[in-house]
């Protein structure tokens, strides 16, 4: 008799569906369990690694494991021998480290793609805050697709300082042995190549998954953050946290909320019914960079069904349903189908966003903004996995908006008005022209030219029994304040690790950094304020 397949082989087997019974003698608990009969299917999806790797034609690569496989097959499969070295050399397959280049160095974190404006935002960041101010000392190394065209920047930045050889790692979604490689030499990888919809990020965020290892990067694309969610189940197994959108937008707005919450929760044990946040800034006005323009442009551009799932409030989940008077479920039902849809509630929908007009429970003038469309989702979704992972939600009925700060002396010109509609791209590219503010993808102003811009956040909650809280916090150029957010988020996983209550998966950055990534904030920095909002006077850029 045959040998049993060895583990590598039964991994490496082809995958069939399977129909697993769900009855009275179903191993797992199921809500079918109560039926006889009943099954349910389940279906091995392959990964975007396994789509494009685990091929006959890859497998030929490896002369070692297919002359391995000849052997054993001349062998009729008796021979102990074969069946040990066509085991050894398929595993090594499988894992993928049969054509690594990893010289087994493993860095705290790896920034990856920063040939471009953001990447000299993390190298800024770094010299300017990081290196200087936190408390672990730390390795890390940069990476891109290009590796002359980091080596350019890394120069360019560090030449004269200690950190002038700071090693170089080349990797490319070309190539998923040098992505396997970079993720095995990373702790933390910190991706700012975007605009991230247009790329095969899926790759990255799998070999990230089969390491281990925690990502973060700093996407404002809410295509983008809902095709992560489909690793979801493989990073939590694997123990590895994924976390898109690690940046000022998705960051913030979310980390106000939940600080807010927790303080409301602690001091009067209420749950959140709304919280509002309002974004304000000054100083010289950057414009925006190419990259931030090219994602912009990649979502104006994009499919009618992408551009449904951008326009559905709840594209990243967290649904809250709407109540009649009764206290049922408000639905439609399509004529002719029967098709039941939920209704949404009218204030969690786009348009209460895109008006100008007056809160009501605050008094403040306020206008759209233009990330409010995406933070929405991304607190719902926090409010949702807190619910799901700790059972304590902001709260069941939690609703979250947020707009432009008004001025008195702005708001008297908006009186009245009924909204207000955001720019083109197109149209927002001419007007960065005409005022000598646009910049090419890869590029976008010098921070030295930006240090009296700030921006700021001042954020209102209330309870579902009535009590309020406000809490503010006070930041340099959006564009450096988005390198502060990754590089302290990244941080967190590293060193705060096993104090995180929620790791594996592809999580929200607050969900995961919560207040110890708070505090890595507030002490790089960041000025904050608990309890009450800023006054004109502390409206400044923080100190670098």
């Amino acid at each position: 008799p045959h040998p049993p397949p060895t583990p590598a082989l039964a991994a490496m087997a082809p995958q069939q569906a399977k129909y697993v019974p769900m009855g009275k003698d179903a191993q797992k608990p199921h809500e079918f369990d109560k039926y006889e009969g009943v099954v349910q299917e389940t279906r091995h999806l392959p990964s975007p690694i396994e789509e494009i790797y685990f091929t006959g034609n890859m497998m030929s690569k490896y002369e070692a494991c297919t002359d391995s496989l000849k052997d054993l097959i001349d062998t009729d499969g008796d021979n102990e021998e074969a069946w040990d070295k066509f085991d050894d050399h398929f595993t090594k397959f499988l894992n993928m480290s049969w054509a690594t280049n990893w010289d087994g160095t493993k860095y705290d974190i790896v920034f990856y793609g920063v040939s471009g404006y953001t990447g000299y935002l993390m190298m800024q960041y770094l010299k300017r805050t990081a290196l200087k101010r936190n408390p672990e000392s730390f390795t890390f190394a940069f990476a891109g697709r290009t590796a002359s065209k980091v080596c350019e920047m890394r120069d360019r930045e560090f030449m004269g300082t200690e950190w002038e050889d700071t090693p170089i790692l080349q990797a490319s979604y070309d190539d998923v042995f040098s992505l396997m490689d970079m993720c095995r030499s990373a702790h933390v990888i910190v991706n700012v190549a975007g605009p991230y919809m247009l790329t095969q990020g899926e790759l990255l965020l799998d070999c990230c998954c089969r390491n281990g290892t925690y990502y973060v990067d700093v996407s404002g694309e809410i295509p983008w953050s809902a095709r992560t969610l489909a690793l979801h189940d493989q990073a939590r197994k694997s123990k590895a946290t994924i976390v898109p959108s690690g940046a000022v937008a998705g960051g913030y707005p979310d980390l106000l909320t939940f600080l807010m919450a927790k303080k409301l929760r602690e001091e009067h044990g209420e749950e959140l019914r709304r919280s509002i946040v309002y974004c304000s800034g000054g100083g010289t006005v950057a414009g925006a960079s190419g990259g931030t323009l090219a994602s912009r442009g990649a979502m104006g551009t994009a499919s009618d069904e992408t551009r449904k799932l951008m326009a559905d409030p709840y594209a990243l989940g967290g649904f809250i349903p709407s109540f009649d008077r009764n206290g049922m479920k408000e639905m439609t039902i399509q004529s002719g189908t029967g098709k039941v849809t939920h209704k949404i509630r009218k204030e969690d929908t786009d348009a209460q966003l895109s008006k100008v007009s007056q809160c009501p429970y605050t008094g403040i003038w306020r206008a759209p903004h233009t990330y409010a469309y995406f933070d929405t989702r991304i607190v719902r979704r926090s409010n949702a996995l807190f619910a799901d992972l700790a059972n304590q939600p902001y709260g069941k009925e939690f609703c979250f908006q947020e707009f432009v700060y008004l001025p008195p002396e702005a708001a008297a010109s908006f009186h009245g008005s009924t909204g207000t509609g955001q720019p083109s791209v197109a149209g927002e590219k001419e007007l960065l022209q005409q005022q000598g503010k646009y910049f090419k993808q890869g590029e976008g102003p010098a921070l030295d030219q930006l240090d009296d811009a700030w921006i700021g956040f001042f954020a209102w909650c209330q309870t579902t029994g009535g009590h309020e809280m406000r809490c503010s916090a006070i930041g340099g150029d959006g564009y450096f304040e988005t390198a502060r957010c990754a590089v302290e988020l990244a941080m967190t996983m590293r060193f705060d690790g096993e104090h995180l209550p929620h790791k594996g998966g592809v999580l929200n950055a607050t969900v995961v950094g919560q207040t110890w990534w708070a505090e890595r904030l507030i002490n790089s920095g960041l000025k904050f304020k608990m309890g009450e909002w800023f006054g004109p006077e502390d409206m400044c850029p923080p100190p670098h």
